[in-house]
Formats: structure tokens, sequence, C-alpha cells
């Protein structure tokens, strides 16, 4: 886990960075869904700067397909870059978010938000803030309810809570999405049923 020290440091860094970096992309807000199109190239030009400057620290993962971005001090760091911050973006898939903890390979998974709108940047553990995700075991991605989740969260707050309270929350949200994607997925079938009911009957 991060401290207080650490986040300001990274968050400062990241300030530092984005105005050349958004610069050196050729971003451009009018440009249909900016968030998306040009999401992946800063994230990564972001990370190529924070390795660069100090690649101790910073350190980049094993595998592309990492559930981190950037590692520092071996603490996961996943950068999510969007425009109007406001939808239900992908955060992580909830099997990694679960089996990294419960393994002891991890203890935090910070994400550092940025919103091209304004440059507003944050920096936050995921596992302190599980009440503001939403999990589908279909897709199998746990996502940020964004716009709830920054009109409560303040840089400055504390919000450590304990292994025992985060393994709880998870095995909470396990349970409410599997139910929710059973109910859903035999909705389904009972449609699809009743739909080819309904053809044989014309046959």
């Amino acid at each position: 886990m991060l401290s207080k020290i650490d986040i300001d440091f990274i968050l400062g860094l990241t300030t530092e960075y984005l105005p050349s970096v958004l610069k050196e992309i050729g971003f451009d807000s009018t440009v249909k869904e900016p968030g998306h199109t040009y999401g992946e190239r800063v994230e990564e030009k972001l990370v190529e700067r924070l390795s660069l400057y100090d690649n101790t620290k910073f350190t980049l993962p094993n595998s592309k397909r990492s559930m981190q971005d950037l590692n520092f001090n071996k603490n996961f760091i996943n950068i999510k870059f969007g425009y109007r911050k406001s939808g239900q973006p992908n955060m992580v898939s909830f099997n990694r978010l679960s089996t990294s903890f419960l393994s002891g390979e991890i203890d935090s998974y910070y994400i550092i938000s940025i919103d091209g709108f304004d440059n507003k940047i944050c920096m936050f553990d995921l596992y302190q803030h599980l009440d503001y995700t939403n999990t589908n075991l279909g897709t199998g991605q746990t996502m940020l309810k964004e716009k709830k989740f920054f009109e409560y969260f303040d840089q400055e707050k504390n919000y450590t809570i304990t292994k025992k309270d985060v393994i709880l929350k998870l095995k909470d949200i396990s349970q409410k999405s599997h139910r929710s994607h059973i109910e859903l997925r035999e909705q389904q079938e009972q449609n699809r049923q009743e739909q080819f009911n309904a053809k044989l009957q014309l046959l």
C-alpha cells in the first residue's frame, strides 16, 4: 500500500506531464468520443514518461495482459483516461481483483483517473471504494460508477479499511453479481422458449 506522500508524488508527476503528453499525441477534444479515441495513447505515453523518470521505482508489468499499467515500488497502478467522466468504465476483471488480493500478491490496486475535459487528476485504491463499483459476471468486469464516485471522493481524505472488510465486500459483490447473472440468464432462456413455442404453434 502506498503512503500519502507517495500518492502526492505520483499525482504531482502526472499533473506535470499531462499537458505535454496531450500535446504530443495531438489530443483533440472535438472528435467523437475523445476519451475512447485517445485513452490508450495517453495511458501509454504517461507510463513511458513515469518509467523514464525513475525506472527503479516505476517499473513495467511482466506482460501486456497484466492487470496494471505500471508498478510503483511493486504496487499496481492502472491509468484511466476519459472525457467528462460520468459513465461506468471497466477497471479490472473481478476474478483478478479477488484472487490477487486473496493470494496476497497485492494489498491495493491504485487507479490514476484523468479527465481530459478539465485535466482533473485523482488517484485512489479501488479496494477502498468497492461500494462505488458495479460488477457484471457476464463480462467478468468490475466497473466504476464515476458520477457517484467523483461526487463523494476527496483526495485528502483517508479511506483506509481493513483486509477483512475488503474480503467481506468482495464476497458480497460476488454473491450478488452471481445471483443477478443467473436471474438474467434464466429470464433470457424463458424468453427464448416462449418465442420457440409461439413459432411452433404457427406450424
